[in-house]
């Protein structure tokens, strides 16, 4: 029996953050890197169980400050080396508990690719903010990492 999609009820979380990045990187390895690649350069090593089909489950953990944040999600939307689309839920120090969508959509070009990230759901958008300074960092070290 197929399951259904149900995306996050977000009309009580108007809050987003975008972020727009020329990636050195192509979209294939940016694309693998947001479905079964997040060891490494997101999720600790060992610390991954992915499913990356629809409605298939994401669960890692990231190691910040020295503390582990555990983060859980589902895939909505998969469209190889174009979109990756998930819930994205982590507690207090994250999301504060809101199953938020985070998109990832990538355009190729010559010498990479045009990524546009949108991350969805926040209770405000002081939180909201915050993940879009973070998704700067950590994209930013992504294309690094794929492309030295």
């Amino acid at each position: 029996m197929d399951s259904k999609l149900i995306e996050p009820d977000l009309k009580d979380r108007p809050h987003d953050t975008r972020v727009e990045r020329a990636m050195r990187a192509s979209s294939q390895a940016i694309y693998r890197s947001f479905t079964t690649g997040w060891e490494g350069w997101f999720a600790l090593e060992g610390a991954l169980i992915v499913d990356p089909v629809l409605n298939g489950q994401l669960f890692f953990v990231v190691e910040h400050e020295g503390k582990r944040h555990p983060h859980y999600g589902r895939f909505l939307t998969l469209e190889p080396d174009r979109k990756v689309e998930l819930t994205w839920l982590t507690g207090k120090d994250g999301t504060q508990g809101a199953e938020t969508m985070l998109s990832v959509d990538l355009e190729p070009r010559a010498g990479g690719c045009a990524l546009t990230l949108t991350h969805r759901g926040f209770y405000d958008q002081e939180r909201a903010d915050h993940h879009g300074r973070s998704w700067e960092r950590i994209l930013a070290g992504l294309d690094k990492r794929l492309t030295d």
